[in-house]
């Protein structure tokens, strides 16, 4: 069971960021995920190599996860898409006429724009990854000219909206390995949607499937055990399916945001993730809101330590290999 830890912090501090990447290493992790916004490449593109070089020297295979592109993915800070902010034409129109915050990936030069920033990323930058975080199309049907154009039954839009929406993901994921096929393609789901799971399931250049953990329930009259039920059914669903379609599966911990209840409940969350049986386990590095943010992370590397998995022999450079399944 490999172990993915997500780093949302500042790399302008090279010897503190090889700190937390070593402390990173020492939990057993292999992987890190660093967010990036659209617009961070031209601010600080030297900040960025270094620090990601800094990840590969000390032995941890980097996943990029691209933040808040046309507002259609999650991101480390809450920050507006630049593309969107400089591209108002783009943006979702719903049915009364009304414009979101969000880009229609439907529109051609946005599709254009976006894969040429992976292709970027890839030539520029040490990664061995790119993992698509809470990727979304919204909760609104989209009227604009573009998919009005390409589905002119207005009575089947959602519906189109939809499987656009996976056809746009697998169109990203099978660019993306025809630029080098040794990068991983990874998409981590908000929520469990069985029928989205089914179709991403299904993508043939997708390499990792994967879940966060919905949030618990916090009503004081339950207990810790039943505020969790219900999700382990879930995730052992995602994880299955993911085996059958040769996918590998990753569950995401949420260890932020966490009060000192929800601090003493996360090693029986964590062990209700074990039990799921997952390739991939994931968690935050030190993230935000935790009411003790030092004995969360202490916690959390405890956890991890406790996971067994086999030793793991992993050599800097940019690619590596993705293993079959029932492969050692």
């Amino acid at each position: 069971m490999d172990i993915t830890v997500a780093y949302f912090h500042s790399l302008f501090h090279p010897d503190l960021v090889k700190r937390d990447f070593e402390q990173i290493r020492a939990a057993g992790a292999s992987s890190i995920v660093y967010s990036i916004l659209d617009e961070e490449r031209h601010y600080w593109p030297r900040d960025l190599e270094r620090g990601l070089l800094l990840a590969q020297d000390v032995g941890l295979r980097v996943y990029l996860s691209p933040g808040q592109h046309g507002n259609l993915f999650a991101a480390a800070s809450p920050a507006p898409s630049w593309y969107t902010f400089h591209h108002p034409e783009s943006r979702v129109l719903d049915h009364h006429g009304r414009y979101h915050d969000f880009t229609c990936f439907n529109h051609e030069p946005f599709r254009r724009w976006f894969f040429q920033e992976i292709a970027f990323y890839l030539n520029t930058y040490p990664i061995n990854g790119i993992l698509l975080d809470e990727p979304h199309y919204g909760e609104i049907t989209c009227f604009c000219s573009v998919c009005r154009a390409l589905c002119p039954d207005v009575t089947d839009l959602a519906g189109f909206r939809r499987r656009s929406w996976v056809t746009f993901l697998s169109d990203l994921c099978t660019y993306i390995k025809g630029l080098d096929r040794h990068i991983r393609t990874a998409i981590v789901l908000p929520s469990y949607d069985a029928g989205l799971v089914e179709d991403l399931a299904l993508l043939p250049d997708l390499d990792v499937l994967g879940l966060h953990l919905r949030q618990r329930s916090r009503q004081p009259q339950q207990s810790a055990e039943a505020q969790v039920s219900g999700t382990d059914h879930s995730e052992r669903e995602i994880v299955d399916l993911a085996r059958r379609r040769q996918k590998r599966s990753l569950l995401w911990l949420q260890n932020f945001d966490l009060d000192a209840e929800g601090q003493q409940e996360l090693p029986q969350l964590f062990q209700l993730v074990l039990q799921a049986e997952p390739d991939e386990v994931a968690c935050y590095y030190y993230w935000r809101n935790n009411t003790d943010p030092e004995g969360v992370w202490q916690l959390t590397r405890q956890l991890l330590r406790n996971i067994p998995r086999r030793q793991l022999h992993w050599q800097t450079g940019k690619h590596f290999a993705i293993p079959r399944l029932g492969e050692e």
